[in-house]
């Protein structure tokens, strides 16, 4: 039996200013598949950084993100658990970065609404972008 298979990405291009530490009102929204219910494999998250900025009294720029995508907006029930990632920095601008993960979860949404709370390894920056990639 042959199964089609889809691969497929959604995006949130709201600036989100981070710190060290989660918050709760500080967090990317993405409907995976807009006004219905999703069954799917989420494959791949690209979170594009920006203004990464030292600590006050201190030390060097953001080096790491952590990420988890919660179901909830409150950043409690967690579909992809804390994950860490090396921040790549830009090759012109060392203020701006990306962070990639892979991932293998599969996933039932209702709705296809998940949230993605990030964290710097210290001082501040501004998520850009995220995307997920999934199939389905």
């Amino acid at each position: 039996m042959l199964i089609h298979r889809s691969y497929r990405n959604a995006s949130d291009t709201t600036d989100v200013n981070i710190l060290d530490g989660y918050d709760a009102d500080k967090f990317s929204t993405l409907d995976l598949n807009p006004g219905g219910n999703i069954l799917a494999r989420i494959s791949g998250i690209t979170v594009q950084l920006k203004s990464l900025t030292a600590a006050a009294g201190g030390g060097g720029l953001p080096t790491s993100l952590t990420m988890r995508i919660t179901r909830d907006i409150t950043g409690d029930s967690c579909v992809i658990t804390d994950t860490i990632s090396s921040i790549a920095p830009g090759v012109t601008t060392a203020t701006s970065g990306t962070a990639d993960y892979k991932a293998d979860v599969d996933v039932a949404l209702v709705p296809a609404v998940v949230y993605v709370f990030c964290k710097t390894n210290t001082g501040t920056a501004i998520v850009d972008s995220v995307t997920i990639t999934y199939e389905q």
